[in-house]
């Protein structure tokens, strides 16, 4: 692999010279085989080498003149809120939470800090490892154009908590590998390091809101697992917790 090329699945062209077909009445390309499989658990090795080919995606990509706005960023967490259909009164105290921690959120988001194309949904089932080496990473869906440190938020959030007895915990281990593997690659400056509260708080209520879209709008009958939104409540509560860049490594 060149040091300009990230493992990844590649659309390949048809015999048309195109990338796009119609399959079922539905738009879709056909990729490249990535071999490996993702882990059940990921120990501090391989939070290191996330973080390192995180970084190595971010120096890559910084050269291309592509832009896609994150349909999943800050500012569409309010209408996202406003969608989800609380039906019972017993969710009131939630709604209420949702929505002071959002306008909390909203109120501290960092401006101008490092941004360009990231991954935007590095789950544990996105990393692909092979004889326990990190072969490459897919599931590029969500890739938009957002601060490179709201990347790091994200894999925090899906990397770096340990399930145990129906609680998830922060590893804090993890995040100081994940952060070590990416610095080995790319310093994070001191603005960056200030914001990574208010970032991973973001990142949680992102996924939380989804989660609770998803379980309070889906039908019954639909052909999709729907997640627990109790784990990114857990992690919200956990950042809620935090402030400081130290407090995340100790």
């Amino acid at each position: 692999m060149k040091k300009t090329e990230i493992n990844c699945p590649k659309p390949l062209k048809t015999r048309n010279n195109k990338y796009l077909i119609k399959l079922k009445n539905k738009t879709a390309c056909i990729v490249s085989f990535l071999e490996g499989k993702d882990k059940k658990i990921l120990n501090l090795n391989d939070c290191y080498a996330i973080g390192k080919i995180i970084a190595q995606m971010h120096v890559v990509t910084n050269k291309m003149k592509l832009n896609r706005n994150n349909s999943m960023g800050i500012s569409n967490l309010k209408p996202l809120l406003e969608s989800i259909k609380f039906k019972s009164k017993k969710f009131s105290n939630l709604k209420v939470f949702l929505k002071n921690n959002l306008k909390d959120i909203n109120k501290n988001w960092p401006k101008q800090l490092p941004k360009g194309i990231i991954h935007g949904d590095l789950f544990i089932d996105n990393i692909f490892f092979k004889k326990n080496k990190l072969s490459g990473i897919i599931d590029f869906y969500f890739a938009a154009n957002d601060y490179f440190m709201y990347e790091i938020a994200i894999c925090i959030n899906a990397l770096c908590f340990d399930h145990k007895k129906r609680q998830f915990q922060m590893n804090h281990k993890k995040i100081k590998k994940l952060i070590k593997g990416y610095e080995s690659v790319k310093k994070i400056s001191i603005k960056e390091k200030k914001s990574i509260n208010i970032l991973c708080r973001g990142a949680a209520l992102r996924y939380l809101l989804t989660r609770l879209y998803d379980y309070s709008n889906t039908p019954k009958t639909a052909l999709i697992k729907i997640k627990d939104p109790n784990e990114y409540y857990q992690k919200l509560l956990s950042h809620n917790n935090l402030s400081s860049f130290k407090d995340y490594l100790n």
